[in-house]
């Protein structure tokens, strides 16, 4: 039996809000089983919602918050046309 965990945020009114999801694993039974969602925890600050979603380490706590910085960094931001511009030369 293990726990596996799932950490991301959401701007909600200009606000960051932290989701964690905690997940209990049986990996002796093999793939046949799910995953069972445990802990579910929402807050502004990361540190509570992964306290409300039942994660009290705080080593595992700082690296969950580390894994979801490292994505933010893989991130890229493709830039679009701007509607306006693709409208005038569509009707143009």
């Amino acid at each position: 039996m293990n726990y596996s965990y799932e950490t991301y945020f959401k701007m909600i009114e200009n606000r960051k809000y932290y989701f964690v999801k905690r997940y209990l694993q049986f990996k002796e039974f093999g793939d046949n089983l799910c995953d069972v969602l445990e802990g579910y925890g929402m807050h502004s600050d990361f540190n509570k919602a992964c306290v409300i979603a039942g994660i009290k380490d705080q080593s595992i706590q700082q690296q969950l918050f580390a894994q979801m910085e490292a994505k933010l960094s893989e991130i890229k931001v493709i830039e679009m046309n701007q509607p306006s511009t693709l409208f005038k030369s569509i009707t143009g």
